[in-house]
């Protein structure tokens, strides 16, 4: 269960901490230049110290807490480093994003870099100038910043990420569902050797990935294998690398179930191998990124609408502007498909 939320620090504190006025320690936070030196350092210091994050319903634009008319609205976006990362598959959020916030006329704004590395110390600059309380986070970002934003009064939508405590919005695809249809689909076509090639097995989608493929593999009565399971980097590389791996066990599999990524990787190892993707050995990928239909041959993968969920996002997003108290938060679930290629 986790823990409650501490109460979000505020000018109180700073000035209780600095012995300095709660003006001064406004007029830093508000970057005045009528404030000296050692002040400015005094409360900045405590600013990383205390973990304090402006609060957006008192500082927006200075002046207001209500979103403002269409053209004035300002929503922004907090990218987690894996959205940098692997651009493949975020590129159709973030466009997603951007296409629905033009459509309503809003500003949009990009952060970037909070992630599990990320010190707690680093939130306060990192929000500092987003401008806007209303934040989209795209990505696996941790928990730890969830609570501190929704404890400093900011409106938020996850995505990709199911909310780990009440009052925000998210927009997830079942990935896990995903994961057991491509599975179930290589079942169907008569294999029993087929091999999982994942993530790092604490990241979530690495975890849905495997929950959906041992259900599959369960409902199916294959014995369920652990040298047929391989953990490498989320990358094309990763993908190469575990195929190596799975190529010198004890039995070679007969297909292999991965995401998008890591298959481009896995299809460069099979082919180095003297074998042929879907004759000698099936490969399913998960994500349906830009490149799945153009490779040799194309790849049968599961598609995930990434623009639509970046749509999504910002839609919640505007319906917290207009409904204010009233509003009611959700999890919002898209629907995958299974586009059958060539495994």
């Amino acid at each position: 269960m986790p823990k409650p939320a501490r109460a979000p620090v505020t000018l109180k504190h700073i000035a209780r901490h600095t012995g300095l006025s709660i003006m001064t320690v406004s007029r830093v936070i508000r970057g005045r230049p009528d404030v000296s030196p050692a002040s400015r350092r005094k409360v900045l210091a405590a600013v990383r110290r205390l973990g304090y994050i402006p609060n957006p319903a008192a500082q927006l634009l200075a002046s207001r807490s209500a979103p403002g008319p269409r053209g004035e609205r300002i929503v922004g976006a907090i990218l987690s480093p894996e959205v940098v990362t692997s651009h493949s598959y975020f590129a159709g959020i973030i466009q997603g994003i951007a296409d629905e916030a033009r459509r309503f006329d809003c500003h949009l704004l990009l952060g970037y870099g909070m992630g599990e590395a990320t010190p707690p110390s680093e939130y306060p600059r990192m929000v500092r100038e987003m401008m806007t309380r209303w934040l989209i986070l795209v990505g696996k970002v941790p928990p730890r910043l969830v609570h501190q934003l929704h404890a400093n009064g900011f409106s938020l939508v996850l995505v990709d990420m199911r909310p780990p405590l009440r009052g925000v919005d998210a927009v997830v695809c079942d990935d896990a569902q995903g994961a057991y249809e491509a599975t179930r689909h290589l079942v169907k076509l008569g294999h029993r050797r087929i091999a999982l090639i994942r993530g790092p097995v604490r990241h979530p989608f690495s975890q849905a990935l495997t929950s959906g493929y041992r259900r599959a593999l369960h409902e199916a009565g294959i014995p369920l294998r652990e040298d047929l399971i391989v953990e490498a980097p989320l990358r094309p590389e990763g993908g190469h690398e575990a195929v190596e791996v799975l190529f010198k066990g004890p039995g070679r599999p007969t297909a292999i179930f991965t995401n998008d990524d890591m298959a481009i990787g896995a299809m460069r190892a099979i082919h180095e191998q003297g074998l042929r993707v879907p004759d000698d050995l099936a490969l399913v990928g998960y994500d349906d990124i830009e490149y799945a239909a153009h490779t040799t041959p194309p790849l049968t993968t599961v598609a995930v609408p990434k623009e639509e969920m970046g749509r999504l996002a910002v839609r919640r997003a505007i319906a917290q502007m207009d409904q204010g108290k009233q509003h009611v938060f959700s999890t919002t679930v898209v629907s995958h498909t299974l586009l059958i290629r060539s495994s």
